[in-house]
């Protein structure tokens, strides 16, 4: 694999998803049951949408995966569910930074917007190579859209009620609250440095994929 071959960026996109989900989760507090019910929610629903997606053809539109991601389960692959878990997760910690005091609502619907406009960027640069394939069209219709925007609420709002529900739990567990605000703050940063870090790796590949070809 030659660096700078646009094949080689898609055979690292695998391996991507899992540092980055690896790296998110070795900055995230104390992993407790909370957070790998979360975890497991939001992987699990982007498996089974896709699952029923890849069936069917009436959730996305009809496509089908290629073997370039790797091992599938009932032909999609493994690291779709962590793609789910992963974007949902960032978008949801950067949403809480850009805007911590919004409604939870407005809050839900941002995070799933971004993970439509990411998709927007992801799929030429997918189909291109062949990650994924669209039966009669080059690109998907905006059903495939309207179907990731409402998707991304539900993984997007999972999220954020485990955000807040750990927030709230540090609140009242803390015996001093200007202790609590600075652990709060390390650890809020760490989570959005990695968060950035990753979605903008995941823009260059992207845009690199595409700028070789």
């Amino acid at each position: 694999m030659a660096l700078g071959d646009p094949i080689g960026l898609v055979l690292l996109t695998p391996a991507h998803l899992c540092i980055t989900t690896f790296m998110l989760f070795s900055v995230h507090p104390p992993l407790n049951r909370e957070f790998y019910k979360a975890a497991f929610l939001t992987f699990m629903f982007g498996m089974f949408i896709e699952i029923i997606g890849v069936r069917t053809g009436n959730i996305f539109g009809a496509y089908h995966y290629t073997s370039l991601l790797g091992p599938r389960i009932l032909g999609v692959p493994i690291v779709i569910g962590t793609n789910w878990l992963l974007l949902s997760y960032c978008f949801s910690a950067l949403v809480l930074w850009l805007r911590p005091s919004s409604r939870f609502l407005y809050q839900v619907v941002l995070g799933a917007v971004c993970m439509v406009l990411l998709d927007v960027i992801i799929e030429p640069f997918a189909v291109h190579y062949g990650l994924w394939i669209w039966k009669g069209r080059v690109l998907p219709s905006i059903v495939n859209y309207i179907a990731w925007f409402f998707g991304g609420c539900i993984v997007t709002s999972i999220w954020l009620r485990f955000w807040k529900r750990t927030a709230k739990e540090q609140i009242l567990s803390s015996k001093s609250a200007e202790i609590d605000g600075n652990v709060d703050s390390i650890v809020n940063n760490d989570i959005l440095l990695v968060t950035i870090l990753s979605l903008v790796l995941f823009f260059v590949l992207s845009l690199a994929g595409i700028m070789l070809g």
